[in-house]
C-alpha cells in the first residue's frame, strides 16, 4: 500500500504543475502556428481557429505527458525499493495495476557485471547487507536472503498475477526459483528475486 500512496501523492502534485505548464505551452504553440501561417500566407488565422488549435494542443499534451510522467515515476518508485548494493543498469520491464489504495505489479531490472561478480564471490554472506531499499524506510526492510530452490509456501512473484502479458524473462525466472543458483527475500507486501545467471533482479508487490 505504501508504494501506491506515495505514487498517488507524486502524481497529484505533478498533475497540478502539468496543468499550468500545458495551458501556457498550448497558447504558445497556437501563437507560433499563427505566426507561421502569417509568414506563409500573409494572413493570420481567425481567432476561433487559434483557440481551437490551442485547445487541441492542450488536449494532446494532457494525454501524452501524464502517460510518460507516470511511467517514469512508477519506475523510480520501484528502483527505490531495491537495496543500493545492487547496481541497476536499466529497467527491462514493468507492469502494474493500481487501485485507490492498493496495487500490484512487477519490475525487472538488469544488474551490472560488477554487481553480478560480487554476488558470485560473496553469495549469501554478501547479500546479508542488502536488506533495505534505497529509499531507506522500514517498509522496504527485507528478511534475510535465502538460496533457491524456494519452498512451495514461499510467496514469491506475488504481483505476477497483475501482469497482462508476462515477458519470457519473467516466466524463465519463475521456473528458475525451483532450482539452485538464485536467491530471494521478502518484505511486508513485496519480494525480491535475484537470478545471477540471467543478470536480473525482480521486484514484485501486492498491496
Amino acid at each position: 500500500m505504501g508504494i501506491v500512496i506515495m505514487a498517488v501523492g507524486f502524481g497529484l502534485f505533478c498533475l497540478a504543475l502539468l496543468g499550468v505548464a500545458v495551458f501556457f505551452t498550448a497558447k504558445g504553440i497556437a501563437y507560433a502556428l499563427g505566426s507561421v501561417a502569417y509568414l506563409l500566407f500573409q494572413r493570420r488565422p481567425p481567432a476561433a481557429a487559434l483557440r481551437l488549435g490551442s485547445a487541441a494542443c492542450a488536449l494532446c499534451l494532457l494525454i501524452l505527458l501524464p502517460m510518460r510522467g507516470c511511467d517514469y515515476l512508477q519506475v523510480q518508485m520501484y528502483r527505490k525499493a531495491i537495496p543500493p548494493q545492487f547496481e541497476l543498469l536499466d529497467t527491462i520491464y514493468h507492469d502494474e495495476t493500481s487501485g485507490f489504495r492498493e496495487g500490484c505489479g512487477v519490475a525487472i531490472f538488469r544488474l551490472s557485471d560488477e554487481s553480478i561478480a560480487r554476488i558470485h564471490r560473496g553469495g549469501l554472506a554478501y547479500l546479508e547487507s542488502a536488506r533495505l531499499g534505497r529509499v531507506g524506510t522500514p517498509y522496504y526492510q527485507y528478511q534475510p536472503w535465502t538460496a533457491t530452490p524456494a519452498a512451495k509456501q514461499e510467496d514469491l512473484f506475488r504481483g505476477a498475477h497483475c501482469v497482462k502479458n508476462a515477458p519470457a524473462l519473467l516466466q524463465q525466472a519463475q521456473r528458475l526459483v525451483d532450482k539452485e543458483g538464485a536467491f530471494f527475500t521478502t518484505g511486508p507486501e513485496h519480494d525480491l528475486v535475484l537470478v545471477p545467471s540471467l543478470g536480473l533482479i525482480i521486484f514484485s508487490h501486492n498491496g
